[in-house]
């Protein structure tokens, strides 16, 4: 992969704004109770034996996994990765808990951004000849 050239569109970096917000206050409602997401990831996942660490971990695992499409739209223009998200995004949004409407709202506004045209475009784009392998002679 290389690295997209030019300024990004504005429906991209409303993308990028919205998912990282959304990850960044997940990240900050989990770890400001822990004892209520060990309980969640407990009911999730019985068979584990959940405890603040393991509860610490997981919680900075979902959110660095949520930076990799970010990185991957904003910084690389990957087409697989629009669809990643919006694909992720809508079972996030069927299985909505309403404790955690301003994140489905700031995930909805991403997947949206993800559709304009604008940013068809910016993942349709070429790139140029100057972004290609360095010929050694």
């Amino acid at each position: 992969m290389r690295l997209a050239r030019g300024p990004r569109p504005l429906a991209i970096r409303v993308f990028a704004a919205a998912f990282l917000a959304a990850a960044v206050m997940r990240l900050v409602r989990g770890l400001g109770d822990l004892a209520l997401s060990e309980a969640v990831f407990a009911a999730h996942a019985p068979w584990f034996a959940w405890n603040r660490d393991w509860t610490i971990v997981t919680l900075s695992a979902e959110f660095t996994i949520a930076l990799i499409p970010l990185v991957w739209i904003y910084l690389f223009a990957a087409p697989f990765a629009r669809w990643l998200v919006l694909g992720f995004g809508a079972l996030r949004l069927a299985f909505l808990d309403p404790a955690a409407l301003a994140g489905a709202v700031l995930v909805a506004a991403a997947m949206a951004s993800l559709l304009t045209p604008a940013a068809h475009r910016w993942f349709a784009r070429k790139p140029a000849e100057e972004d290609g392998p360095a010929v050694f002679e």
